[in-house]
C-alpha cells in the first residue's frame, strides 16, 4: 500500500514538474529574420542597447510579472509633431493593467545609422501615443482555408509559406492608408513527417504595393519553439506604425525589431 502511495505521489510530482517546465519554456519562443538585398532597400534592424528593464513581481497585486515575445509588446509615442523620431517602451498587459518597462528609448526609424537615445520618464509621460495597426485585408475571427487566395483591390495575392497566420487577423498587415499589404504565413516544423512542436518553423513576410499589385520583397525568417506553441502569435504581433513603417518584434525578449519603412520615395513605378 505505501508502496502504491509512493508511486502516486511520484507520478503527480513528475506530472507537475512537466506541466512547470513547459511553461517556463514557453518564454524561450524565439523569432528571427533574414533580409534579402531586395528587402534591405526598405528594412534594417533596430537593436535596444540595453535589452529591456522589467518587474517580476507586482507586491500590492501579489502577480508574477513576464515579459517575452507572446506576452509582451511595444509601445510608440511621440512628443511634439510627428516626424521619423519616436518613443517607444515595452510593456506586458495583465487583466486589463500596463506594467511598462523601466527604460524606454529615441529611435529615428528612417535612420539606421542614427544614434538611439534614453529619453527621461517626463518626456515619455507627456508624449502622445502612436499605436501599431494591425488590421487584415481577410474578414476577422475566421480561420483561413490554404486553398485560399486574397482578392485585393482587383488584385489576387498568395503567401509564401505552407500555411496562413490563423486566424484570419493574423494572415495579413494592412497599411493604414491600404496603400501596402503584407502577408503573412509559416511552414511549421516537421519531425520524420510530422508536425514538431519543438522544431524550429519557417516564417515569411510577403509585401506588396496593394494598389500595384507589385511585390516589392519578402522577408524569410526562423521560429524557434521550446515551449510547444506555433508561430502564429509571434508574426501576429507584427504591425505598421503610422502608414509608412512595418515593424516586426524579435528576439526572445523583442529586444530587437525589424523596421520598414516605406516612405513615399522607395514605393515601386506602377
Amino acid at each position: 500500500m505505501e508502496l502504491e502511495r509512493s508511486l502516486f505521489m511520484l507520478t503527480r510530482i513528475t506530472i507537475g514538474c512537466a506541466m512547470l517546465c513547459v511553461t517556463a519554456r514557453a518564454q524561450w519562443d524565439d523569432l528571427e529574420v533574414t533580409l534579402s538585398p531586395a528587402a534591405r532597400v526598405y528594412c534594417h534592424l533596430v537593436r535596444f542597447p540595453q535589452g529591456w528593464v522589467f518587474p517580476r513581481y507586482d507586491k500590492q497585486a501579489g502577480q508574477q510579472l513576464g515579459f517575452a515575445l507572446y506576452e509582451s509588446d511595444y509601445e510608440f509615442r511621440v512628443d511634439g509633431l510627428l516626424s521619423t523620431r519616436f518613443l517607444v517602451a515595452g510593456f506586458t498587459d495583465f487583466v486589463g493593467t500596463k506594467y511598462y518597462t523601466a527604460n524606454r528609448y529615441e529611435i529615428d526609424l528612417s535612420d539606421p545609422t542614427a544614434s538611439i537615445g534614453q529619453p527621461s520618464r517626463k518626456r515619455w509621460d507627456t508624449a502622445t501615443v502612436v499605436p501599431l495597426a494591425r488590421k487584415s485585408a481577410f474578414s476577422p475571427g475566421e480561420t483561413v482555408p490554404n486553398s485560399t487566395t486574397l482578392k485585393f483591390h482587383g488584385f489576387e495575392f498568395n503567401r509564401t509559406g505552407a500555411v496562413w497566420g490563423q486566424p484570419s487577423g493574423d494572415a495579413t498587415r494592412l497599411s493604414p492608408d491600404s496603400a501596402w499589404l503584407v502577408l503573412l504565413s509559416t511552414t511549421p516544423a516537421t519531425k520524420n513527417g510530422a508536425y514538431d512542436p519543438y522544431g524550429t518553423s519557417r516564417v515569411f513576410y510577403n509585401s506588396y504595393n496593394a494598389d500595384t499589385g507589385q511585390k516589392a520583397f519578402t522577408i524569410e525568417g526562423t521560429f524557434l519553439s521550446r515551449g510547444g506553441v506555433d508561430a502564429d502569435g509571434a508574426i501576429g504581433r507584427s504591425g505598421w506604425l503610422t502608414e509608412r513603417y512595418f515593424i516586426v518584434q524579435l528576439g526572445r525578449k523583442i529586444e530587437h525589431c525589424l523596421v520598414c519603412d516605406f516612405g513615399q520615395k522607395k514605393r515601386p513605378t506602377p
